[in-house]
């Protein structure tokens, strides 16, 4: 059976018809280790990526992007936030943060003061994969579906 972890649970209950699980090892994990070993493009993957603002107020916000592409952190992510100053969370900060496993942090499960941003680019692919909360599962949806479950602001960050 697929560890489902605490965060995703209801909303894999509520969703399980879009929201495919897919169980991997630990040490997988990682996009390209994923991809590589389980044979899926890395264009398909759906990084999420915890942003922190320093300033003018300390907030974090999270941001989606294809294992294919880069973040633009000091220019498109800062200005979706409205952020003089960004830092990638710390695994620390992350896990206290989500309440989900660093190296499996989902969009999906964060606590409603995350705002969640999308690249536009994500929504040009059939299907991605994006962690499940833990290093053992990944769910696989449509990017409709991942920006309908996480109410997404659709965004050009790369």
């Amino acid at each position: 059976m697929v560890e489902i972890h605490k965060t995703v649970a209801n909303i894999f209950e509520s969703h399980k018809e879009e929201l495919e699980i897919f169980e991997c090892l630990d040490e997988f994990s990682d996009t390209q280790n994923f991809s590589d070993h389980y044979g899926f493009n890395i264009e398909d993957a759906c990084n999420a990526i915890l942003i922190k603002s320093k300033k003018p107020e300390e907030f974090f916000a999270m941001f989606c992007v294809l294992g294919s592409s880069r973040l633009d952190v000091n220019h498109k992510a800062k200005a979706a936030i409205n952020s003089k100053k960004v830092s990638f969370a710390s695994k620390e900060e992350a896990e206290d943060v989500t309440l989900q496993i660093y190296g499996g942090i989902s969009p999906l499960g964060l606590p409603v003061d995350i705002e969640i941003f999308v690249d536009k680019k994500v929504l040009n692919r059939e299907k991605v994969f994006i962690g499940a909360g833990n290093r053992v599962s990944k769910f696989f949806l449509s990017p409709k579906t991942l920006v309908k479950l996480t109410n997404a602001t659709v965004l050009d960050l790369t």
